[in-house]
C-alpha cells in the first residue's frame, strides 16, 4: 500500500480542521494547554460578572457572583476542553477547577490576566489573528 503524499496529509488535516473564520478558537492543533475559546470565555465572564456586580449592586452581590463565576467558569472550561480539545476527563476537570477558582475570585484582574494569557499564547496578539505554526 503506497504511503500518503504530503498533499494527501494536508488535505486530510484540512478536513479535520474546524471550518469557518472562527474555527481557530476551537482547533486543538497546535496542542495548547487551553483553547482560545476558553480564554474568551474567562475574559467574558470576568468582565460581565464583576463589572456588573460593582456597577449595579455596589458589591453587595459578591458572594453570589463568586459562586456563579466558579460554576460558569468551570462548566464552560470543562465543556470546551472535553468536547473540542478532546482532553481526558480528569485533565478537563482539573483545568475546569483551576479556571473556576480564577473566575470565581472576586477580583476581575485574575480572570482578565488568565484569559489574556490564553489568547496571547494562541498567537492572537501578533497580527489580530492566530499564528499559523503549521506552515513550513
Amino acid at each position: 500500500m503506497p504511503a500518503d503524499s504530503p498533499a494527501d496529509e494536508a488535505k486530510s488535516e484540512l478536513k479535520q480542521s474546524p471550518a469557518g473564520p472562527l474555527g481557530w478558537l476551537i482547533d486543538p492543533r497546535p496542542r495548547r494547554m487551553l483553547l482560545p475559546i476558553t480564554g474568551l470565555w474567562v475574559l467574558g465572564l470576568d468582565w460581565l460578572l464583576f463589572s456588573s456586580n460593582i456597577a449595579l449592586t455596589g458589591g453587595l452581590a459578591t458572594p453570589l457572583i463568586v459562586v456563579l463565576g466558579f460554576v460558569l467558569g468551570g462548566a464552560g472550561t470543562l465543556f470546551f476542553q472535553k468536547y473540542f480539545a478532546q482532553d481526558a476527563t480528569w485533565k478537563a476537570l482539573l483545568k475546569a477547577l483551576v479556571i473556576g477558582v480564577l473566575v470565581g475570585a472576586p477580583w476581575p484582574l485574575a480572570g482578565t490576566l488568565v484569559g489574556g494569557w490564553v489568547l496571547l499564547a494562541a498567537g492572537i496578539g501578533k497580527s489580530g489573528k492566530p499564528s499559523d505554526r503549521s506552515a513550513n
